[in-house]
């Protein structure tokens, strides 16, 4: 009798073990990130670890590694942990997927969600779901060189109210200082890959026409097709070939060098450009960051002006279009209200704020002017006034094909030679014939 009691025993004790095993794995949190955000997730998770009693397990990919592809692998495999960073570009893909968990019923209870520009709620939806919350941004804007404007003769700061301007101007530095190499430098071709589709195409079709009815984007989001023609598309294509054949303001070789980022930034620095359309992070990477100069040194060398549009009536004023990460939650997370209660700790004011300022980073959310490490970055607070224009790309699946056909155009154009109309004919037979005839709509 004694012998079947502890038997008993010794089974209810091992049962109870596995079953508190059980509870102690389902309440355990697992997150990926990556190197450049270390300081601030590890910080979130110090407070959520003390808030909560529980340990995080953190998987840190390191400078160098592709994030988006190693996470992909781990979803794709059913191994990624409960929360993940997500690039923005893929939150449509992954959404449809169902890798990422909707955070709808999360959102509309957290009154943080109202301070998020709408650009950046739009960024992380797909189909009417919100699946991630972004937590760092930026934007694009044009940058120019202060001495090449002042040895032109051309008035700071520079305001820009439409193409014309900025052609005019071009111009004027082409003609009065000739051995600038590039008066305007506009990211071209496949070898730039997105940063020709994103940092120049977006930034002139954004501007090129009326906004109603996705006049200005290459999808149509009612009609659910590709746009594979339209007078902003036709816009887009005549400023590059204004800029490259018609009045030759941009060198073809830069587009082809083995580091076109690289390239383009040593000739900034180096006043071998004008006008340049870029990004936001310039601001600190278009130097080494051995020999990045000091704030007032660099005040003294380069300045921005905001993108205008075409010119056209009844046009947006000002384009921009944004990227950048976000933070969501797997589908097959053990425990969703779990890793939830990790978001809100993360995404306080405050805490993003003030990493934002210290790695030099456009916020999210029109609170952070209230941040005084924020505010007082001279910099982010002017460059942040841009979010309030700012928009993002038709990252609907199947757009990196779009994408890429994009590029392709704009060498027909700035390389080839050959007519804007002959060039969006080539544009579009290449959507019809990836996704069909049904998919894809001309604009008039």
């Amino acid at each position: 009798m004694k012998r079947k009691l502890s038997l008993w025993i010794v089974i209810a004790l091992l049962l109870l073990s596995l079953f508190s095993m059980s509870i102690a794995e389902a309440k355990t949190l697992s997150i990926t990130y990556g190197e450049p955000w270390k300081e601030l997730i590890e910080s979130a998770i110090k407070d959520f670890e003390a808030d909560t009693g529980m340990k995080v397990d953190m998987t840190m990919i390191p400078y160098g590694v592709d994030m988006v592809k190693k996470v992909s692998l781990d979803l794709a495999a059913g191994v990624a942990t409960d929360i993940i960073m997500v690039d923005s570009f893929m939150i449509p893909a992954w959404g449809e997927a169902g890798y990422l968990y909707g955070l709808n019923n999360y959102l509309v209870k957290w009154p943080n969600w109202e301070q998020y520009f709408p650009g950046m709620k739009g960024i992380v939806s797909f189909d009417g779901v919100y699946y991630a919350i972004m937590i760092d941004t930026d934007v694009r804007m044009l940058w120019y060189a202060k001495p090449v404007f002042k040895k032109a003769g051309i008035p700071i700061p520079w305001e820009p109210k439409n193409w014309i301007d900025i052609l005019n101007t071009a111009l004027t530095i082409k003609r009065k200082i000739p051995e600038v190499v590039s008066p305007i430098f506009i990211p071209m071709g496949t070898k730039w890959g997105e940063g020709t589709t994103m940092q120049a195409f977006y930034m002139m079709l954004l501007g090129a026409d009326t906004p109603e009815g996705d006049r200005n984007r290459l999808r149509d989001w009612k009609a659910e097709k590709w746009i594979g023609n339209s007078p902003a598309i036709e816009k887009a294509l005549g400023f590059y070939r204004d800029v490259f054949i018609t009045y030759e303001l941009c060198p073809i070789e830069p587009h082809y060098a083995p580091d076109v980022w690289g390239e383009w930034r040593r000739m900034m620095r180096d006043g071998e450009i004008g006008i340049g359309l870029g990004g936001s992070w310039e601001w600190v990477e278009f130097w080494p960051k051995e020999a990045l100069p000091p704030e007032e040194e660099r005040e003294k060398l380069i300045r921005w002006a905001p993108m205008p549009s075409s010119g056209k009536p009844n046009v947006p004023e000002v384009a921009c279009i944004s990227g950048g990460w976000a933070i969501g939650i797997n589908t097959k997370a053990r425990d969703p209200d779990l890793a939830w209660k990790f978001m809100e700790i993360l995404h306080t004011k405050t805490r993003v704020a003030e990493w934002l300022a210290k790695t030099e980073k456009i916020a999210v959310r029109k609170d952070a002017v209230e941040v005084k490490a924020y505010a007082a970055d001279k910099y982010l607070m002017d460059a942040i006034k841009l979010m309030e224009y700012s928009t993002y790309r038709d990252t609907y699946p199947g757009y990196s094909r779009v994408s890429f056909f994009i590029q392709e155009a704009t060498e027909d154009v700035s390389v080839e030679g050959l007519s804007v109309a002959t060039a969006m004919e080539r544009f579009k037979s290449k959507v019809i014939k990836e996704f069909g005839a049904d998919k894809v709509e001309t604009i008039p």
